[in-house]
């Protein structure tokens, strides 16, 4: 039987072994499946990335090679594989009061902004929320302006496309070196500390917790989020989407922001030159027009 042809994996450095043409394939299969559910692309010389991150999808089902995982999601018919798949390659980073300046907008201009007189009621939109440090974040800092004790009556949409992340999200439970960004006084105020098998851990107090909904949501498929939000924080996404799929976020979050509300997106990120309803106040800093 002839050998299969060999060729270098796209954009591989030279220690990286070389892949076989049908290796290659089921490589930009795996790119493509992940772009066409998420829209999140990844770009060429993400194979090793790819390979470790799928060996424990593979060692579930019991395939020795990338082209049998892929062969079985070409026969299709597991949609929570697909699922699998999602969760494994997308990066969920993220960590409590990042990029903190956004959290002192939204509680001195962002919501007071907003509210008409009187108005104790109002909604957030944490967009993707990754494992929960951002909606917690913002759930803090609420809580610290707009006590519900006082009659602030606020809620905090959470959602994301991967349901590894959610499930860390909703259980609240994060290890000591986690939360080292957090004040002390915030630390002891919202977190119960762990003792035997968890100590070196704190969980979300559940005063604090009900206040966030979690919820899996495709941004870019069909959803239904109820209602409308005085702010959402979309941030350090659109960084993996090209300028089209950028302006379709967009426009669908823009559809569920209150008039005037405010888009709040990633310091590295900017949507200069694109097609949408917002305008800039500051860098990173939008509001709907």
């Amino acid at each position: 039987m002839k050998d299969v042809d060999r060729v270098p994996c796209p954009q591989s450095p030279p220690s990286t072994r070389a892949c076989s043409r049908s290796e290659a394939a089921d490589f930009d299969y795996l790119i493509k499946l992940v772009y066409e559910r998420s829209r999140i692309r990844l770009h060429d010389g993400k194979e090793a990335l790819i390979r470790s991150r799928l060996g424990k999808r593979m060692r579930h089902h019991g395939f020795e090679t990338l082209g049998q995982y892929c062969d079985y999601l070409r026969r299709g018919g597991d949609e929570g594989e697909i699922t699998h798949l999602i969760d494994a390659l997308t990066t969920n980073f993220t960590n409590f009061l990042r990029e903190e300046r956004h959290f002192e907008f939204m509680v001195r201009q962002g919501i007071p902004g907003r509210l008409a007189q009187g108005q104790r009621k109002f909604r957030v939109w944490s967009a993707p929320c990754a494992t929960g440090e951002e909606p917690y974040s913002i759930a803090m800092y609420l809580s610290e302006h707009f006590p519900p004790d006082q009659g602030w009556d606020w809620h905090i949409l959470a959602t994301d496309i991967s349901t590894k992340a959610l499930a860390k999200a909703q259980a609240g439970v994060y290890a000591a070196d986690r939360v080292e960004s957090l004040p002390d006084a915030w630390l002891r105020k919202y977190f119960q500390k762990g003792q035997r098998d968890w100590e070196g851990h704190f969980r979300v107090k559940p005063e604090l917790s009900r206040r966030v909904e979690f919820r899996q949501v495709n941004l870019l498929g069909e959803y239904d989020v109820a209602g409308q939000f005085e702010l959402i924080f979309c941030r350090n996404m659109m960084i993996y989407f090209d300028r089209p799929t950028q302006e379709q976020l967009v426009g669908k979050l823009c559809q569920s922001l209150v008039p005037a509300g405010h888009l709040l997106i990633g310091h590295s990120e900017s949507l200069t030159g694109l097609q949408v309803p917002v305008r800039c106040l500051t860098p990173s800093i939008y509001q709907k027009m």
